[in-house]
């Protein structure tokens, strides 16, 4: 399984080999006793706080991670070579997780380029093969699109781990359900964070 998608790339943004399924999120008690609480003292509209509730639960914030260390639920700036961004409260790392998000969503961030064709190279995440527990390949297919704002495509480029399995959006697309909102992978970015 390792070297399946070595050197792939796939056309388009959705990972071929795992279905979009529902799933059934359960929020750890560090996100129901810290999180929440602190992002609903927060202006957000109801779909930037569940996208980022949703997020945070992927990006595996409980205590003793490293997101929790660094006060950075969306691990913003954290990076699979090891750089961490560091944030001196939960506020300041949720806010930073919001204005992410907003800024990806209106068409501001370099790296979400609305329009343009995306390449996400195919490579070898040191990361995943030291953490077998991930239960993912090392090896990692690319993919190429032209990046619409699709909730899929963000995820490909957002997500390392999002490249060899669909539970990402699946989480995300679930957790809304839960919460009696539908949206499908292929709704815009913009238009998630403005339910409200």
């Amino acid at each position: 399984m390792t070297e399946k998608y070595k050197d792939i790339i796939f056309d388009g943004s959705t990972f071929p080999d795992d279905k979009y399924k529902t799933v059934k999120v359960v929020l750890n008690d560090t996100i129901k006793t810290e999180y929440l609480p602190a992002l609903e003292k927060l202006p957000y509209t109801k779909g930037l706080k569940l996208l980022m509730t949703a997020m945070t639960h992927m990006e595996g914030f409980r205590k003793g991670s490293r997101s929790y260390r660094t006060n950075n639920p969306g691990n913003v700036g954290n990076t699979d070579s090891g750089a961490n961004k560091k944030l001196v409260t939960l506020s300041d790392g949720i806010q930073l997780q919001a204005e992410h998000l907003k800024k990806i969503a209106e068409g501001k961030s370099k790296y979400y380029p609305l329009g343009k064709q995306i390449t996400l190279k195919p490579f070898y995440s040191p990361e995943i093969a030291n953490n077998p527990q991930y239960g993912l390949p090392a090896n990692l297919p690319g993919y190429k699109f032209v990046y619409t704002g699709k909730l899929d495509q963000f995820i490909k480029i957002y997500s390392t781990g999002a490249r060899v399995t669909n539970i990402y959006i699946n989480t995300i697309v679930s957790y809304f359900a839960q919460n009696g909102i539908t949206i499908t992978p292929a709704d815009k970015l913009i238009d998630i964070i403005a339910i409200d």
